[in-house]
């Protein structure tokens, strides 16, 4: 049979079990902020790291576009260099 003191042991267990509930609870809310924090942290690196790429890929394409025109202009004082020593009668 059932003594009284059997009933006072399970709200003792009950009380005991929602306290740890709580403390569980209050743990994970703890770790989802500390989880969010971290998540936030790594999306602002990687905007960091993709506006510094786009950055490198317009100074490339920068550097691209004038080595073209240094060629251009390497190849016209060239042929202007070599037409001249032909006037003059030195090629």
């Amino acid at each position: 049979m059932n003594n009284g003191n059997e009933g006072f042991e399970n709200l003792k267990e009950i009380e005991s079990l929602k306290k740890e509930i709580a403390l569980v609870r209050e743990e994970a809310q703890v770790e989802k902020l500390q989880l969010q924090k971290a998540i936030s942290h790594l999306h602002e690196n990687i905007k960091m790291k993709d506006d510094r790429i786009r950055e490198l890929e317009q100074i490339n394409k920068e550097h691209q576009d004038q080595n073209g025109k240094l060629r251009e202009e390497i190849k016209s004082i060239e042929l202007g260099t070599v037409d001249n020593f032909r006037r003059k009668g030195v090629l």
